[in-house]
């Protein structure tokens, strides 16, 4: 056999191998570290003041829906929201007036302020602008596509009461799927939680995933505040790395962090990875080039099995890839329903080896280019994830 033929065969065989890994390890991680979070006692000294900071942009799906989620919330002790916008003229201005004037009785603030560093990315503006105003011993950010749910804030805050713990965070996952393009996401997020689960059971979690965190305030001076990070483009891993760095630990909560998206786009989609994929390879480039081995495993076993149906092997040897299909698709499942709670994703899993290839293409776009999209803007994402805006 010629010597790359051979070199190709290894590399299947272990990433195979790695596959099948990861998914049990994550799977049976995932189950422990969530039974232990959910274990938590209340704070014994009761719930702490919390300050809810959303940082908004513009108009998600179903946006309105999104953001009354929080003021209606059913936390038991003192809270605030602050809704976070740059520009008077933003879309989700006008929403947001409309929804305060719906609930009155909520202590929730509306905050508009421009950036006064075109280097600050939007979105650590806005944290920034709701920590001066807040006034509560507990910081909770939160994006604007999420949904609260009941138990929302005490899941985040309740592991804040272990002094060892700096940082809490939910696991994101995509809910609503009802469209090709949303469930692609759904099932390229979701499964996250395999990889999430084991690094913080290790406490070799590098950051936190941003779409919901919590952290008291003096936490967040004792590291420096949020103007460090004002130039990151993944500002929630690190706040997460200055967190650990203190040594204090990065908790995950037992209950997922629900982004609706029912429809969403493919270019969408694209864009959405791309930029995670370019921030992950900029932040973490051993971890970006070995991605492909753990996670491509489908591709792999045809790989494989093209490469030994080259050289003569009978019909069999296909039952690599069809078996390497039924692992991913049984997985996914079992996350969907044991994990994220979106039984909704089954019907799609006929979608996963199309997600794969996908994946791969944005792979290798993301190692061609470093210019990403986010919220209306285009930047370009150096070494550490510093970003740097390519239009005023």
């Amino acid at each position: 056999m010629p010597p790359l033929l051979s070199l190709l065969e290894a590399l299947c065989l272990i990433a195979i191998g790695l596959v099948c890994l990861r998914t049990a390890a994550g799977h049976l991680t995932a189950r422990s570290v969530l039974a232990a979070a959910r274990r938590l006692p209340d704070p014994p000294g009761g719930w702490p003041a919390v300050s809810l900071i959303k940082p908004v942009r513009g108009l998600d799906e179903e946006a309105e829906a999104n953001l009354a989620s929080f003021l209606t919330l059913d936390y038991p002790g003192e809270k605030e929201v602050l809704f976070c916008v740059e520009e008077e003229r933003d879309p989700a201005v006008p929403l947001i007036r409309r929804l305060l004037g719906a609930h009155p009785e909520t202590n929730a603030r509306l905050l508009v302020r421009a950036r006064g560093h075109p280097g600050t990315l939007g979105k650590v503006h806005n944290m920034m602008v709701g920590v001066e105003a807040s006034r509560h011993p507990v910081l909770v950010f939160s994006d604007a596509d999420v949904r609260a749910g009941a138990g929302y804030l005490q899941d985040l805050v309740r592991p804040l009461a272990d002094p060892r713990v700096g940082l809490a965070f939910g696991a994101p996952v995509i809910a609503g799927a009802e469209k090709a393009a949303a469930a692609l996401l759904a099932l390229a997020v979701n499964d996250c939680i395999l990889l999430i689960a084991p690094a913080v059971a290790l406490q070799r979690v590098e950051g936190a995933c941003g779409a919901s965190m919590a952290i008291r305030r003096e936490t967040l001076e004792a590291v420096g505040g949020l103007l460090p990070l004002a130039g990151q483009i993944a500002d929630d891993a690190a706040l997460g790395q200055a967190v650990r760095r203190a040594g204090l630990e990065v908790a995950l909560t037992p209950s997922p962090v629900r982004i609706i998206l029912r429809r969403g786009s493919l270019e969408q989609w694209w864009s959405l990875m791309h930029r995670w994929f370019v921030t992950v390879r900029r932040l973490f480039p051993t971890l970006y080039a070995c991605y492909p081995l753990a996670e491509f495993g489908s591709l792999w076993a045809l790989l494989y099995a093209a490469l030994r149906a080259g050289q003569g092997a009978d019909a069999a040897v296909w039952l690599l890839p069809a078996g390497t299909a039924a692992l991913a698709a049984a997985s996914m499942a079992l996350t969907s329903v044991r994990f994220a709670r979106t039984p909704e994703v089954l019907r799609w899993l006929w979608l996963l080896p199309i997600l794969d290839l996908l994946r791969a293409a944005v792979w290798v776009a993301a190692s061609l280019s470093s210019e990403v999209a986010w919220r209306g803007r285009r930047l370009r994402v150096l070494r550490g994830g510093l970003a740097v805006p390519l239009e005023p």
